[in-house]
């Protein structure tokens, strides 16, 4: 939501952008994973999206891997706000 927040300066554009990146995140990766030109790749593809890592952590497992995901993912969306706000001041 801040990445998309710093990506546009209307609020309703921030939000339907905000919506398509956490849509995609989550359900995206799952579908193109299921692809058929992908079948060699599926499960890393898989892996990338939000969707597998909350399947564990619903069941109650809390692993590493998938802690490290989502605070890679923070970190990656947090340093591309960054770099989004100090491109404005070029």
């Amino acid at each position: 939501g801040i990445f998309a927040s710093a990506c546009s300066g209307n609020q309703v554009v921030s939000f339907i952008f905000s919506l398509f990146l956490c849509f995609f995140i989550y359900m995206g990766f799952e579908a193109i994973s299921d692809l058929s030109i992908f079948r060699g790749a599926d499960n890393i593809i898989s892996q990338l999206g939000i969707h597998y890592h909350y399947k564990s952590l619903s069941r109650g497992v809390i692993d590493t891997r998938d802690l490290v995901y989502f605070a890679g993912l923070t970190f990656l969306f947090l340093t591309a706000t960054k770099t989004v706000l100090e491109s404005r001041k070029w």
